[in-house]
C-alpha cells in the first residue's frame, strides 16, 4: 500500500514532465511508423499507428489543460515559470502533427473544420497559460525564446488542418482546373515514367474528388506500354496516398515551403536563444530545475532531428525530384534521384502499391477446416487461434458455428505479396483486351469450356454480386485440387502451365472473397455481405453440392479450363472495379498498401473503361444488342452453338 502512493505522489509531481516526454515520444514513433504503414499489411501495426494518433492529440490536449491549471507549482518549488511558459508552445508543435501522417483516414480530412475549432481553442488555451507566466517571468531571453517556439507552433498546427481540407473529398473535386492535353507515358525509362506518373496527378487528384474535367485526354492506352503504364498506375496510388494522408500536398506549394522556413529558422532560432539564456541563467545562479531543462532541451534537440528527418523525407518525394529538374538544379536533384530510387524510396523494381493481396477461404470454414485439396496450405498462428477456438466452442460445447464467423473473419484472413504476374499478365493485359473488344479490335473473349456454368449454374449476375464471387469461389476451389493431384500438371510449374495458373487461379478467388468477407464496400452489392453470407450458411450443404455437381459433370481438368477460370475471376474483379466509386477507393489507400482492386479500377479509369467514365460494364450477354456497353462475358457465340446442338439447361441437373 505505501508503495502504491509512493508511486502515485511521484506521478503527481513530475506529471507534466511525464506527459511532454509521452507526447513528444508518440510524435516520433508517428513520424517513422507513419510513413511505414504506406507499404505494410501488419494488422499490429495499423492498431499501434491508431492507438498513437489519436492518443497524441489526447496527451496533447490534456497537458495544455494541465499548465492552464497548475502553472503556480513553479512558485511553490522555488523555481522561475519554465514549464508552464516554455512548453506550451511545444504542445502546439505536437498537435501540428507529422509530415509522415497528417491524417488517419478520410473522416479525418472530410471532419477538418472540427480540427479547425479545436486549433481555435488550443491556441487560446496556450495564449492563455502564456499571459499568466509572462508575469512571472524575469528573463528577456526566455521570453524571445518562447515567442518563437509559439510562432513554429501555429504554423505546424495550421499546416495540418490545411492539409486535412485539401484532402477531403470536397478539396478533392475543388482542385485547380486541369491542363486539357495528352499526358502519357514516354518510353525512355523509369525517369521518364515517373514524370509521367507526376504530370498526371492533377488529373487523379480529380479522379478521386470526381471531378474530372471531359476534355482531359490522358493517353495510357497504348498496349505496346503496358509494363510501364502498370508501373505509373502504381506510382499514382503511392502519391496519391501522399496527397490524402500525409502533408505533401501542401509542402509542395511554394506558399507553405515559405512557411515552414520560417518554422524551422524560427525553431532553431528559439534553440540558440534559450541555449544562451540558460547558461547565463545557470553563472548567476539561476533557479531553472535540472530535470525542466533537461527536457527542455530534450524538446528542442528532438524536434531538430525530426525537421532533418523531415526535409530527407521530402528529398524522396518524385515532386521534389521532378521541380529540382525544371528548376535545372542537378546537384540537388541527382541527391534527390539517389535517394528517390533507393530501397527507401520509389525503386522502379520494387513498387509496393499494392503491397499485397489480402486473402479468405470460404469453403474451409465451410467445411470445418478441411478443404479438399491435395496439398494443404501452411497456417498462420491466428489460423491455428481459430481452429481451437472452433473445436473447443463447436465441437465440444456445441455453440453454433455461425456465432463464431466474425471470429473467422479476422483470424482466418491472410495476405500475401502482390503478384506481379497477376498484376501484369493478367489484370492489365485483360483491361487491354477489354478495351479493344470495344473497339472491335480483338474478337470478344471465347468461353468453351465455362460456358455451361457462367450462363445457368450461378443465377442473379447483376442482382447479387455476392452470391456469384461464393458459388463461383466454391466451385474454383472443388475443381483446382485436380490440378495439384496430378503428377503431369504439377510438373509443368511455370506461371502459364496449368499448375501456375491454377495457383494464380486460387489467388484471385480467394482475393474476391476476401473482399466480400472484408471489405465489401468497394463491390458492387445489391445486399449487405452479411446477409449474401448468412444465405450460404443456411444452405452451405446445397451450395457446395451444387458446385460440386457442375464440377463433376461439366469441368474436366486441362490447361484450357483452369486458363479460363483465370480470366473469369481477372473479368469478376474487373467488373467490380468498373462499378466502384472514387470515394471508397480514396478510403482504401489509408490501409495495407492499397487493394489489387483500387489498381484496376485506376488503369480502367485511364482507359476510359468504366461506369465512372461512361463506358458501362456489363457481366454477361447471351444476345445480340446494339448498345456500346462493354460486357465482361460475350456468350452470344457459345449461346447459338449450345442452341443448334440442343444442348440442355445444365441448372436443372441435380
Amino acid at each position: 500500500m505505501q508503495a502504491t502512493e509512493s508511486i502515485v505522489k511521484l506521478f503527481t509531481e513530475w506529471e507534466i514532465q511525464l506527459l511532454l516526454l509521452l507526447s513528444f515520444t508518440l510524435q516520433l514513433f508517428l513520424f517513422f511508423a507513419g510513413s511505414l504503414r504506406r507499404c505494410s499489411y501488419s494488422g499490429f501495426l495499423r492498431v499501434c499507428n491508431w492507438i498513437a494518433y489519436l492518443g497524441a492529440d489526447f496527451v496533447a490536449v490534456y497537458a495544455l489543460g494541465y499548465l492552464s491549471r497548475h502553472n503556480e507549482d513553479d512558485e511553490t518549488r522555488g523555481t522561475e515559470p519554465l514549464a508552464a511558459f516554455f512548453w506550451a508552445p511545444f504542445l502546439l508543435i505536437h498537435l501540428g502533427g507529422q509530415d509522415t501522417i497528417s491524417a488517419l483516414s478520410m473522416e479525418d480530412n472530410n471532419l477538418w473544420l472540427r480540427h479547425l475549432l479545436n486549433l481555435v481553442v488550443q491556441v487560446i488555451l496556450a495564449l492563455y497559460v502564456f499571459w499568466k507566466s509572462i508575469g512571472r517571468l524575469k528573463n528577456a531571453e526566455l521570453l524571445a525564446s518562447g515567442v518563437l517556439v509559439f510562432v513554429a507552433g501555429i504554423i505546424k498546427y495550421v499546416e495540418r488542418i490545411w492539409c486535412l481540407k485539401r484532402g477531403s473529398l470536397a478539396g478533392l473535386a475543388n482542385t485547380d482546373e486541369v491542363d486539357p492535353r495528352n499526358v502519357g507515358v514516354d518510353p525512355g525509362g523509369y525517369a521518364s515514367t515517373l514524370i509521367g506518373a507526376v504530370t498526371t496527378m492533377r488529373f487523379a487528384i480529380q479522379v478521386f474528388g470526381s471531378s474530372v474535367d471531359s476534355r482531359y485526354n490522358v493517353s495510357f492506352n497504348d498496349p505496346d506500354q503496358m509494363d510501364q503504364i502498370v508501373i505509373a498506375t502504381r506510382l499514382l496510388l503511392g502519391l496519391m496516398y501522399d496527397e490524402l494522408y500525409t502533408k505533401a500536398r501542401v509542402l509542395r506549394t511554394w506558399s507553405f515551403m515559405i512557411f515552414r522556413l520560417i518554422s524551422q529558422i524560427s525553431f532553431v532560432l528559439a534553440f540558440a536563444v534559450f541555449h544562451h539564456s540558460s547558461i547565463v541563467v545557470e553563472q548567476q545562479g539561476g533557479r531553472y530545475m535540472k530535470a525542466d531543462v533537461a527536457i527542455t532541451y530534450s524538446l528542442f534537440i528532438g524536434g531538430v532531428f525530426v525537421e532533418v528527418c523531415s526535409v530527407l523525407n521530402s528529398m524522396m518525394s518524385p515532386w521534389t525530384w521532378k521541380m529540382l529538374k525544371d528548376h535545372k538544379w542537378e546537384r540537388l536533384a541527382r541527391l534527390s534521384w539517389l535517394v528517390l530510387s533507393s530501397d527507401i524510396g520509389w525503386p522502379e523494381k520494387k513498387q509496393r502499391w499494392p503491397c499485397s493481396f489480402g486473402q479468405y477461404n470460404f469453403l474451409s470454414w465451410l467445411t470445418d477446416g478441411h478443404p479438399p485439396q491435395a496439398k494443404r496450405r501452411r497456417r498462420t498462428l491466428c489460423q491455428g487461434v481459430m481452429t481451437v477456438v472452433r473445436r473447443a466452442f463447436v465441437d465440444v460445447m456445441g455453440v453454433n458455428r455461425k456465432k463464431l464467423f466474425w471470429m473467422s473473419k479476422v483470424l482466418d484472413t491472410w495476405y500475401i505479396d502482390a503478384d506481379q504476374v497477376v498484376i501484369d499478365k493478367y489484370v492489365a493485359r485483360e483491361i487491354v483486351r477489354l478495351t479493344e473488344e470495344h473497339e472491335l479490335i480483338t474478337p470478344t473473349r471465347e468461353w468453351p469450356n465455362l460456358a455451361p456454368v457462367l450462363m445457368y449454374g450461378v443465377l442473379d449476375w447483376e442482382d447479387n454480386f455476392g452470391k456469384v464471387i461464393v458459388h463461383m469461389h466454391v466451385l474454383t476451389e472443388l475443381h483446382l485440387p485436380s490440378y495439384d493431384d496430378d503428377d503431369h500438371m504439377m510438373a509443368d510449374d511455370e506461371d502459364d502451365g496449368a499448375f501456375g495458373m491454377a495457383q494464380i487461379c486460387r489467388k484471385l478467388s480467394n482475393y474476391m472473397m476476401y473482399l466480400l468477407v472484408s471489405n465489401p464496400s468497394v463491390l458492387p452489392l445489391t445486399t449487405s455481405s452479411e446477409r449474401v453470407l448468412e444465405t450460404c450458411h443456411k444452405d452451405e450443404s446445397s451450395v457446395v453440392g451444387r458446385m460440386g455437381h457442375y464440377n463433376k459433370h461439366y469441368l474436366h481438368p486441362s490447361k484450357e479450363t483452369v486458363e479460363e477460370m483465370v480470366y473469369m475471376w481477372t473479368r469478376l474483379l474487373l467488373y467490380a472495379a468498373g462499378k466502384s466509386r472514387p470515394s471508397v477507393h480514396a478510403s482504401q489507400l489509408a490501409s495495407s498498401g492499397g487493394e489489387l482492386i483500387t489498381l484496376a479500377w485506376l488503369l480502367m479509369v485511364l482507359h476510359q473503361l468504366g461506369d465512372y467514365r461512361g463506358t458501362r460494364l456489363g457481366t454477361i450477354v447471351t444476345s445480340f444488342t446494339d448498345t456500346r456497353d462493354v460486357y465482361a462475358f460475350n456468350m452470344v457465340a457459345r449461346t447459338n452453338e449450345n442452341a443448334a446442338a440442343g444442348t440442355s439447361n445444365p441448372s436443372r441437373a441435380s
